[in-house]
């Protein structure tokens, strides 16, 4: 049998996290045709899949930082025996455990925030911890601290420090269209490491940008129309300045001191 398998399945198996989807999609499956069969035949009383057990014989290996199973042939004994049990879930259960990739918009993801301070391998620690987004990166330093996310993600402490100030940069999440008068709208931008109290001075085509809203996190600019698509500064105080284009979607990049 294994003379038959396809080459890359032969020699490496499948990703674990594969066979487990094509094992539920082939189950959907099953339960939507006995679903069609109920409702065309009208019957009172048909089965349906509750559970499902599996012993699977496999050789388990790791390739990269994923695991792959490769089915075991005629003959090869020393493979592992994988008890499988799968069960049913509901839609509440799935929504309330699934990760939320529309939390953030795709473009203040991991990488587009981050760029080139991050490598491949970083980032897929960081997501093996949960981590997926910028506003969880920033989240979980203000509730575990650096160490703590070095440690459980086996980030070395300076890599992750320099992710963890580009991840802290503010950037544009909303731009709203302006008036009839001189203002080009509002500017929304999140600021990480704002805090209540505090009222950055921003400053763009060498004039003062007008702070209308600031909280914990979050300001709110109204610039001149000239203003727009600018370079403006904006200074946190006690030596936090960060650089950043006044248009949608932008992510700014910290001074040098």
């Amino acid at each position: 049998m294994s003379a038959q398998m396809p080459p890359l399945l032969r020699d490496s198996g499948i990703p674990f996290d594969l066979f487990i989807q094509s094992l539920t999609e082939q189950l959907d499956k099953a339960q939507a045709a006995m679903a069609i069969k109920a409702r065309v035949g009208k019957l009172p009383l048909t089965f349906a899949v509750k559970e499902v057990s599996l012993d699977l014989r496999a050789f388990v290996q790791m390739i990269d930082d994923d695991v792959f199973l490769r089915p075991a042939g005629p003959g090869e004994s020393e493979a592992s025996t994988i008890k499988l049990a799968l069960t049913t879930i509901t839609r509440p259960m799935i929504e309330e455990n699934a990760v939320d990739y529309k939390a953030e918009d795709p473009r203040f993801s991991l990488r587009e925030a981050l760029g080139d301070r991050i490598s491949e391998d970083d980032q897929r620690r960081l997501e093996r911890i949960g981590v997926r987004t910028v506003t969880q990166l920033n989240e979980l330093k203000k509730t575990a601290g650096a160490d703590v996310i070095a440690r459980l993600s086996r980030m070395p402490v300076n890599r992750l420090q320099q992710a963890l100030m580009s991840a802290a940069a503010p950037r544009v999440t909303r731009v709203e269209a302006g008036t009839a008068d001189a203002r080009a709208g509002r500017v929304h931008m999140s600021t990480p490491t704002l805090r209540g109290g505090r009222l950055p001075l921003v400053r763009a085509a060498g004039e003062a940008v007008p702070v209308v809203e600031s909280e914990d996190g979050r300001i709110v600019l109204a610039p001149l129309a000239t203003q727009m698509g600018c370079d403006a500064e904006v200074d946190f105080g006690e030596g936090e300045v960060a650089r950043i284009r006044l248009s949608e979607g932008q992510l700014g990049q910290w001074s040098a001191p």
